[in-house]
This record gives structure tokens, sequence and C-alpha cells, in this order.
């Protein structure tokens, strides 16, 4: 099984090899490499073809030039005897041959019947040898050569290395330029940031005229001046509230910055838009919560929850109408900032609106915030989630009645008590104990002589301990007839410094 994976190796080899073998010599072509001592007359003769047609084949110029350890194409000869080849080998290698005198037409006549019977051909090769020579080849040819006669592999290979060599000298560019243009962008914000940042604190102290200067308004328009100044705005805006704030806000309009905000909120790039939704919530740009409202649940967290942020800043009427839709995704980092731009708004939606939303999210959501605001409407319909399959809803139903402290739901948390996990006990018990209702003390009793878990024995003596009435005569009383381990929990309860 292991060498398994050998196999369609060893086959992709044999096919590589047979295309690098294949890819030498074409079908009509055989390659000649050339020797010392050997011109293209010569080679000529040793195939028995025209020297013309050689440099046809090779694209020589006009001296027929070729190097030494080059390589030339000549074309196969069809229909050969092996004894016209064997004589044009002969030919070529014999030194003894040369070529007739123009003016002896008989001899003339006589070489070219011999080099006709030999060669086979309807054209003959030239009758005087042209002045060639062979050229010792440089080294960027030799280099040239060696390159075009190895296999593909080798050549692959080498442009791999060439291709990583010349990414990783663009990338070192790339990172340089990068790193001079942005130590060049932090030298202007460092120029431009004690004078804007004067000019921002004398404009919330009345120390500049309510109009802006024309010279600060066109040094805005460039991106670097621009960015800074609303930063510094932002910052200073975000640490303010009533007339401070309002001047602050007042000062982006007159600025032009509004403008330039609603740009990055339609911007392509997702940090750009969420950067602009910020802007527009702190300047209560509400004209334009429309461009955030297609974002609510986008899947890109951070856009989704900075749009959450936003339309709830925007909308203080209806803040969390986006809760309506089912299937809008809440995480627990976003349902943190929702509370914080609920307090920044100072406004408090009813949330028993959404504590039977099928989202899961929302219903958790809604729970929980309906017993950290104390929504006494909403117990009812807090009671009814106990029952609900998830755990975690029953878990979230639990501590909201606690926080509610309630006597209501008493009894359906002791009835629960029994199927519930460790965690969910455990919060039964202390939602219990906060509603101080004396129905409990059976049951806290019975949690402390029967349960096995040690950390709700205590719990439910502490609960005991913690109710009005005639509770510490009784549990005196189950003090003289507990055990050790149970007058032990007993003590550990009655102790206030614990």
């Amino acid at each position: 099984m292991r060498y398994s994976i050998y196999i369609p190796l060893l086959i992709f080899w044999l096919l590589v090899q047979n295309i690098c073998v294949a890819s030498q010599e074409s079908p009509e072509f055989i390659n000649h490499i050339v020797r010392e001592k050997e011109n293209v007359y010569r080679i000529s003769l040793y195939y028995g073809v025209p020297i013309d047609s050689i440099k046809s084949w090779n694209s020589l110029d006009a001296k027929y030039t070729i190097f030494l350890g080059g390589k030339l194409k000549i074309r196969k000869r069809l229909n050969v005897s092996s004894r016209s080849i064997k004589l044009d080998k002969q030919l070529a290698e014999t030194s003894s041959i040369e070529m007739p005198d123009p003016t002896d037409s008989l001899r003339n006549i006589r070489t070219l019947d011999s080099l006709a019977a030999v060669s086979k051909y309807n054209y003959l090769p030239f009758l005087s040898e042209p002045n060639v020579t062979i050229k010792e080849p440089s080294f960027n040819k030799k280099v040239l050569n060696a390159f075009v006669k190895a296999n593909y592999i080798f050549k692959t290979i080498l442009f791999l290395n060439l291709f990583f060599i010349i990414s990783v000298v663009v990338l070192l560019i790339v990172i340089l330029i990068r790193r001079l243009k942005d130590g060049y962008i932090n030298i202007r914000k460092t120029k431009c940031l004690d004078r804007y940042r004067d000019f921002i604190t004398g404009w919330l102290y009345d120390v500049h005229p309510s109009t802006i200067p024309e010279s600060l308004i066109g040094e805005l328009k460039d991106w670097v001046n621009r960015d800074v100044f609303t930063f510094e705005l932002l910052s200073l805006h975000s640490n303010l509230t009533g007339d401070s704030a309002d001047k602050l806000v007042e000062l982006f309009h007159l600025a032009g910055l509004k403008e330039f905000s609603i740009r990055k909120a339609c911007h392509s790039l997702w940090y750009v838009k969420a950067k602009g939704f910020r802007e527009l919530a702190q300047m209560k740009i509400e004209e334009e919560s429309g461009l955030i409202s297609k974002y609510l649940n986008s899947r890109i967290d951070i856009l989704r929850i900075e749009a959450q942020m936003a339309w709830i800043q925007l909308n203080p009427n209806d803040p969390l109408s986006f809760f309506d839709n089912p299937d809008v995704h809440l995480s627990e980092w976003g349902l943190l900032n929702s509370l914080v731009s609920l307090k920044k708004i100072d406004a408090v939606p009813d949330f028993g609106r959404w504590l039977s939303s099928s989202n899961r999210s929302v219903a958790l959501f809604a729970i929980m915030m309906s017993g950290v605001f104390k929504q006494f409407d909403s117990v009812d319909r807090v009671t009814n989630r106990l029952d609900d399959v998830d755990p975690d809803i029953r878990h979230e139903a639990i501590l909201a009645l606690g926080k509610m402290a309630i006597p209501a739901p008493a009894d359906h948390l002791r009835q629960l008590y029994p199927e519930e996990s460790l965690k969910n006990k455990t919060e039964i018990i202390r939602s219990l104990t906060m509603m101080s209702d004396s129905s409990n003390i059976p049951f806290f009793e019975e949690i402390m002589r029967i349960e096995t878990d040690f950390s709700l024995r205590i719990l439910s003596a502490k609960g005991l301990v913690s109710l009005d009435g005639n509770s510490n005569d009784r549990i005196n009383s189950i003090f003289v007839d507990a055990d050790p381990v149970l007058q032990a929990i007993i003590n550990h309860a009655k102790d206030e410094r614990i």
C-alpha cells in the first residue's frame, strides 16, 4: 500500500522523458552537432543536401556562419539506399575531394554526375565551397546553447528559480517604497497634529471666530491633513457631552467633513466603510442611516457590529428594529457594543418584544436585558422560556428571574430543579434566595439534607439563613440532629464573614 504512490510518479517520469526525447527531434528533421573542422559545405555532403537548404532550415547568415557545438536541423532523406548514404559520408569525410574548376566543363559534368548519383535529389549543392568560418562561441552563446539543449525539467526548475528571485526583488522594492511612503505620511501627520489640536481646542472654548479660515479648508482637501483633523475632532468629541459636544459637531459640518464621511460609508473596502459608519453615528447624521441598513447582517463581523452600533445611535426611537429580522446574527461582542450604544442614547426599549423570537441570539439578549433593566411586565414571558429545550435559554431565564426578584415564578423554578444540570441548579438556588420567599424554606432544607453536591448544599444553607422569620430557629434545630458534615455546612452558611 505504501508503495502505491511511486507508481504514478514513475509513470509521470517516463512520460516526461518521452516528451523530452520527442522534443529533441521532429518527424521530418534530425539534429547535427557541429564538430571541429566542419563547415556547411562538408555537412551538406555528409547528408547529401544542398547547403542553401541547410541555410534556410537553420536561418544562417549570408556567410553560412556556424559555431562549434551548435545544433543544425537536417531534413531526413527518404527512399535512399544504404549505398548512397555510405557514399555521401565518404565524400564528406575524405579531404581529397575538391570542387572542380568551372572552366573544366568535362570534369564538371563528371563531378556533377557523381554527386547526382550520390545525392538522389532533383537539386544539387553549390559547385564551389563558400568562404565560411567556424567561430568559437562566446560564453553567453554557450550558456544559451546549454539551455536550449536542456530537457524540460531543467528548464522548468530554472524558470521557477528565476521567477522566485525576481519576485523577491520586486517584493523588497515594494516593501521599501511602502515604508518610505508611510514614513513620509507620518512626518506630515506629526507636523500638522499639534496645530489642528490647538485649533479644535480653541474652537471648543470660543478662542477662535465662528467661521473656519479658508486656508484651513484648503488644507483639509488633502486626505492626510483631513484624517488627522477628523481623528482629533472625533477623539475629543467621544469624551464630551452637552454643549461642548454640540460645538464639535458644528465644527465637523463647517469643515465639510460630512461629505467625506458619506464617501467612506459608500467605499468598496469594508474597513473604510466601517470607519465611515462610526463617523456618521458619532456626528448624528441621521439622514444617512439608509446607507447602514444594508450591512446590519453583513458576513464581515467588524462591519456588521459597526453598522449595528451606528443604527442604534442614529435611530433612537426604535434602536433595535433590526432584531425583527429572524436571520440577523448577533455575536457576544456585538451584543456588548449594542448595550454600550443604548446607554449612549439613553434609550431602553421594551425587550419583551423579542422574548419569543425564533432567532436564538436575539432571544438570549432580550431575556438577559429584561432582567438587567428589571422589566417586570415581561416576567410571564420570561417564565415561559423556562420550558425551552435550549439549556442556554433556560439558564438566561433563571438569571433574569433572579434579578427581577419576584416570588411569582418560584414554584416553577422549584419544579424545574430536579431535571436541570449542575450549572442551572446552582442558578435556581441563587434566584430563589434573591426572591426571599418563605415558601422556599422546605425546598432549601430538603436540598441541604439530600443533595450530594457539596456546593449546592452550602448555597441551600445560605438561602435558608438569609430568609426572615423563624428560619434561624429552624436551621438551629436542623443543626442539633445533623451529621458532622451538615453541621460544618451550617456553620459555614451562618458565618457572616464569608
